[in-house]
C-alpha cells in the first residue's frame, strides 16, 4: 500500500489535510503607449472612481493629490461596480469608453489621474494604472485537489493532543467555566483521566466480548496517544507494539503507520530519558556542533532506528521518516557517518554561507528556569529601572505566567508569586502596552487559541512590581473568545492605545480606549468584524497618511489589510494591495526590511509537513506555499518579493520575530519551528538580512538550530552591551513536549549601534507608532538612512519598546529624527554619539543619555565558582 493511501485512511489527523498555492493578486503591466492620435493601446489598464456628487468627486481628487492610493479610495468611496476591484475597469481601448471619459484620458500618463468628469452614473475621476490592483481571489479548490492526489504529505500526528482535546471539548462543563481560570485546568485533568479509564475498560471488556481487529487496533492506538500526551512513553510504546501486532496479523494496510509511530515513540522516550527537554544542551541543536556526540542512554534510540529502517524498506522514498532516521542516528553519534547512504540527508543542505559568530545558550546560567508548553514571551522594562525583565505564558491550562525579574547582575529571579501572577493560568500568547499612560508596561494574556473560547486577562502594572487583573473593570471581559493574537495601536491619534483582537471562527474586535481606564467595543461600526480563523495581527501606517492600519493573517482563507479611513472606520483593501496570501498564514509583522522608510509585510505560512520542509532544504520543488514578504511600493500596493530575497522556502514556523543581530542596520529574522506532533522536529532558522536584498540562512554557523518546538521569540539587548540576544520560549502543545527557554547570547561584532527610549506626552506614553530616522555615514562612505517604528514586533513574541538600532561599521550619526504621529511633531538632533543608550521625550529640545551597566550572563556564577 502506498504511503499516501495509508496516511489518508488511518492517521485521522486533527485537521483536514490542506494546502494552498499562492495566487498572485497583483500583476505588472508595461507603460501605456499612445499613437500620434493619443489613442490608448488595447492593453491600457484603466481605473475609475465614481461619486454621486461633484463635491464628493472633488474631495476624492484632493485626497489623490495628497497621495492617497487610487485603488484604496475606489474601494472606499466609489459607487461604480468596479469599486470591489479598486476601480480597475480591465484592459480596454478608449473606443469602449463613453466619449467624455475617452476625451479625459487623452495625454494621460501612467499613475496620473484626470479632473472630475461627468459620467452617466455620476461624477468620475480616471487613472491609468502602472501597477494594476489585484483582481483574483485565492483558489482553494486547486489546493484541495493537490492534497487529495497525494502531492503533499502532512505530518503523522503523534502527541495525543487530538485525543485529549476531543474529550476536553465533549466533557460536561459548568456554567461560566471559561471565565474562571481554575476550571479549564480542572476539566483538562478530569476529562483526560476519564478518557484513559474508558479506553482501558473497552480493551478489558474485549477480552470476553471480542471486537473486530480494526476496532481493537483503534482502541490501542487511542490509548497509546493518550499516554504520549502525558509523557508516559513506556506505556505508549507498549500500546503501539500491540497496534503493530494487530496490523501484521489482520490489518496489513496499517503496518507503515504502526512502524512510524513506534519509531517516534521510542525516539521521544530516548530524548526524555536523556534530558534534552528539561536540561537542554547542544544535543538538540542541529546540525550537531560535535559530530559523534551522543546520548548517554542509547538503547531506545537504537530501537527507533530499527523501526524507521523497517518502515523505509516498505516505503523507501518517505522523506519524513528519512529525516526521523537521520535524527535518531544523531542521538547515537552516528550522523552522518552511520546513516545508510540511500537514506542520508546530507549536512551540506544545512550549511551556512555566512558566519557572524556562534551564539551560546546561557539561559540556565542566567537563572531562566522556564520549563513549559508552547506559549508567549515578552521582554521589557516592567519596573522602570533600566533592566529588561522577561514574562512567559503557557498553553498548559494549569501553568501560570512566569515573571522573571532582572537582578542587574546577569541573572534573573522568578517572582511570579510576588508579582501576583500565580493565578493567571494558561495563555498561548501575551502582548504588552501602557494602556493607561501611567508610564508602566501592562500585560494582556490571550487564551483559547486552537481550542475553545476562554477569558482573556488585562493585567495592570501597579508600578511597584505587582499586577492587578482589571479585565472586567476595563470592559475587555466580554465576549469570551478563542484567540492568541492582538495588537495595540492608537487608531484615532488621541494619545491612548486602542486594542485590536483577532479571534478564531469569530469576528475580530476593536476596542477603543476611552482614556479613563476603560474600553468600548467599536468592532462593527469600525468595519473590522469579519469572521475568520485569525492567527496573527500587526499594525503600522503602511501608506503614511498619518493613521495606523492593520494587517490580519488567517489560518485558512485570504488575509485582510484594514486601511484606516481617519474616522474610526476601516476598509479591507488586501485584494487591491496584493497581500491576501498565504491561504494558511500564521505570525506576521510590519517592518522596513529594506530601509526605504515604508513598512513592508512579512507573513509566515503554516502547513504541517516535515516532508515539504526537508524538500525545501534539499533544493527540491515544493507543493505548499511558503512565507510571504511583501515590499511596500509607496502607492498603497505591495510587491511579492519572496523569491527575490530567498524566502521562498517551506519552514513550518510557529513562533517568529525580527531584530538586528549583527548591528548592520538591517533587520534579521528568527523562526521557531514545529507543530503539536512529535514528528515535527525541524531546526529553528536564523535568517540574516543582507543589505535589504536577500535573507541568508546562518542557522548552522550561529548554533541557533534548536530542534524542538519554538513559540514566543524576542530580540533584546539583555546584557546591555549593545548586542541583541535572541530569547526563544520553546515547548509543544502537550505536557510530554515541554521544553526549557533558550537565551542565545550574541557573540558580538565590531559594528556600532544606538539604543533609543521614547516617551510620549500628547502621543501615547509608550510612543507606539512613533517613527525614528537615523542618517549615518560609515567609514567615510556615502550617507544612508535607517528607519524604525516603535511597537513594530511580531504577532507572536514581544521585543522591548526601546529601539535598538544597528549602525554598521565605523558609523557617524549625521542626524536623528523622531516623528510623533498624534501631534505631527518632528524632532531633529545632531551631534548624537553612537554606542550609547539615550531617552527622548516628545517636544524636548534635547535627548538624555542613560546610564546602563553591562551585565555579562553568568558573571556572578563564575566568580562564585572561582572562590
Amino acid at each position: 500500500m502506498s504511503r499516501i493511501s495509508w496516511r489518508i485512511s488511518h492517521k485521522r489527523l486533527a485537521a483536514a489535510v490542506t494546502l494552498c498555492l499562492a495566487v498572485s493578486v497583483s500583476a505588472l503591466f508595461p507603460p501605456v503607449s499612445r499613437s500620434q492620435q493619443n489613442e490608448l493601446s488595447p492593453d491600457a489598464a484603466i481605473g475609475i472612481i465614481v461619486t454621486r456628487t461633484a463635491d464628493e468627486a472633488r474631495e476624492v481628487r484632493t485626497e489623490l493629490k495628497a497621495g492617497t492610493d487610487f485603488a484604496v479610495l475606489a474601494k472606499e468611496k466609489s459607487i461604480d461596480p468596479t469599486s470591489t476591484d479598486g476601480g480597475y475597469m480591465g484592459q480596454m481601448g478608449a473606443a469602449k469608453l463613453q466619449p467624455e471619459l475617452k476625451m479625459a484620458l487623452n495625454g494621460l500618463k501612467a499613475g496620473e489621474f484626470t479632473d472630475v468628469v461627468r459620467a452617466s452614473n455620476g461624477f468620475a475621476i480616471l487613472t491609468l494604472f502602472a501597477v494594476v490592483p489585484g483582481t483574483q481571489d485565492l483558489n482553494a479548490n486547486r489546493i484541495y485537489a493537490l492534497t487529495k492526489s497525494g502531492a503533499v504529505q502532512q505530518n503523522i500526528s503523534i502527541s495525543g493532543l487530538d485525543e485529549a482535546d476531543a474529550v476536553f471539548k465533549q466533557f460536561p462543563k459548568p456554567e461560566g467555566w471559561n471565565r474562571d481560570l481554575s476550571q479549564p485546568c480542572a476539566i483538562r485533568k478530569q476529562s483526560y483521566a476519564e478518557a484513559v479509564e474508558r479506553t482501558r475498560q473497552f480493551i478489558s471488556t474485549a477480552a470476553t466480548q471480542p471486537a473486530p481487529p480494526i476496532r481493537m487496533q483503534q482502541a490501542h492506538a487511542a490509548l497509546a496517544q493518550l499516554y504520549s500526551y502525558q509523557g508516559e512513553m513506556e506505556k505508549s510504546v507498549s500500546e503501539w507494539k500491540i497496534v503493530y501486532q494487530i496490523a501484521q496479523a489482520s490489518v496489513p494496510d496499517t503496518v507503515p503507520y504502526a512502524l512510524e509511530s513506534l519509531g517516534l515513540a521510542y525516539l521521544h522516550l530516548s530524548e526524555m530519558e536523556n534530558g534534552v527537554y528539561r536540561d537542554s544542551g547542544t544535543l538538540d541543536i542541529f546540525p550537531p556542533l560535535h559530530p559523534g556526540a551522543h546520548f548517554e542512554k542509547m538503547e531506545d534510540s537504537k530501537l527507533a532506528v530499527q523501526y524507521f529502517q523497517t518502515y523505509l524498506e516498505r516505503v523507501p522514498d518517505d522523506l519524513e521518516v528519512k529525516w526521523q532516521l537521520n535524527l535518531a542516528y544523531m542521538t547515537l553519534g552516528g550522523y552522518p557517518s552511520q546513516v545508510p547512504p540511500k537514506d542520508l540527508i546530507p549536512l551540506s543542505s544545512f550549511e551556512s554561507k555566512e558566519d557572524i559568530g556562534r551564539f551560546k545558550d546561557v539561559a540556565r546560567a542566567a537563572g531562566l528556569n522556564s520549563f513549559t508548553e508552547a506559549g508567549g514571551l515578552i521582554v521589557d522594562d516592567f519596573e522602570n529601572n533600566g533592566l529588561l525583565d522577561i514574562v512567559t505564558s503557557s498553553w498548559g491550562m494549569c501553568e501560570p505566567l512566569h515573571y522573571f525579574h532582572n537582578n542587574g547582575d546577569g541573572t534573573f529571579t522568578d517572582r511570579t508569586a510576588e508579582a501576583g501572577l500565580s493565578g493567571q493560568l494558561g495563555g498561548l500568547n501575551i502582548v504588552k502596552a501602557d494602556y493607561n499612560n501611567d508610564g508602566c508596561m501592562d500585560l494582556l494574556v490571550l487564551r483559547g487559541g486552537w481550542e475553545l473560547p476562554m477569558r482573556r486577562s488585562l493585567l495592570r502594572n501597579n508600578c511597584n512590581g505587582t499586577f492587578t487583573d482589571v479585565t472586567d473593570a476595563s470592559g475587555l471581559g466580554d465576549p469570551v473568545t478563542a484567540t492568541q493574537t492582538a495588537v495595540w495601536a492608537d487608531v484615532d491619534n488621541d494619545g491612548y492605545l486602542d486594542l485590536f483582537i483577532g479571534n478564531e471562527n469569530a469576528p475580530s474586535q476593536l476596542f477603543r480606549n476611552k482614556g479613563d481606564g476603560t474600553f468600548e467595543d467599536i468592532s462593527h461600526a469600525a468595519g473590522i468584524d469579519k469572521v475568520a480563523f485569525t492567527k496573527g495581527v500587526t499594525a503600522a501606517d503602511y501608506d503614511k497618511d498619518g493613521y495606523v492600519d492593520f494587517y490580519v493573517s488567517n489560518g485558512s482563507g485570504p488575509n485582510f489589510l484594514y486601511h484606516n479611513n481617519h474616522n474610526l472606520t476601516f476598509t479591507d483593501v488586501a485584494r487591491q494591495a496584493g497581500v491576501q496570501a498565504p491561504y494558511f498564514s500564521f505570525s506576521t509583522w510590519f517592518f522596513d526590511y529594506d530601509n526605504d522608510g515604508w513598512p513592508d509585510i512579512f507573513v509566515a505560512s503554516y502547513f504541517s509537513s516535515v516532508e515539504q520542509a526537508v524538500r525545501s532544504y534539499l533544493g527540491l520543488s515544493v507543493s505548499v506555499e511558503t512565507a510571504k514578504l511583501y515590499r511596500n511600493l509607496h502607492n498603497g500596493t505591495f510587491q511579492d518579493v519572496t523569491a527575490q530575497v530567498g524566502l521562498d522556502k517551506v519552514f513550518m514556523p510557529m513562533g517568529s520575530n525580527f531584530g538586528d543581530v549583527d548591528n548592520d542596520g538591517f533587520l534579521d529574522i528568527y523562526l521557531g519551528m514545529g507543530n503539536p506532533s512529535f514528528a515535527a522536529l525541524m531546526p529553528h532558522a536564523l535568517l540574516r538580512n543582507k543589505d535589504g536584498k536577500a535573507f541568508i540562512n546562518i542557522t548552522a554557523s550561529s548554533g541557533t538550530g534548536e530542534l524542538h518546538k519554538g513559540h514566543g521569540i524576542a530580540f533584546a539587548d539583555i546584557e546591555r552591551n549593545g548586542q541583541e540576544d535572541i530569547i526563544s520560549a520553546n515547548g509543544g502543545a502537550v505536557p510530554a513536549d515541554k521544553h526549557t527557554l533558550r537565551l542565545f547570547q550574541n557573540p558580538g561584532n565590531k559594528n556600532d549601534w544606538i539604543n533609543i527610549r521614547l516617551t510620549g506626552v500628547k502621543t501615547n506614553r509608550a510612543a507606539v507608532g512613533t517613527e525614528i530616522k537615523v542618517t549615518v555615514e560609515n567609514d567615510g562612505h556615502a550617507a544612508w538612512t535607517i528607519y524604525r517604528t516603535v511597537g513594530e514586533t511580531s504577532s507572536f513574541g514581544g521585543n522591548p519598546m526601546e529601539q535598538h538600532i544597528g549602525l554598521g561599521h565605523g558609523a557617524r550619526i549625521m542626524s536623528l529624527e523622531v516623528w510623533w504621529p498624534a501631534t505631527k511633531t518632528l524632532q531633529k538632533f545632531s551631534n548624537v554619539e553612537k554606542n550609547q543608550f539615550i531617552a527622548i521625550k516628545e517636544f524636548s529640545a534635547d535627548y538624555v543619555k542613560l546610564e546602563r551597566t553591562p551585565q555579562p550572563i553568568g558573571k556572578v556564577q563564575a566568580v562564585s565558582a572561582a572562590k
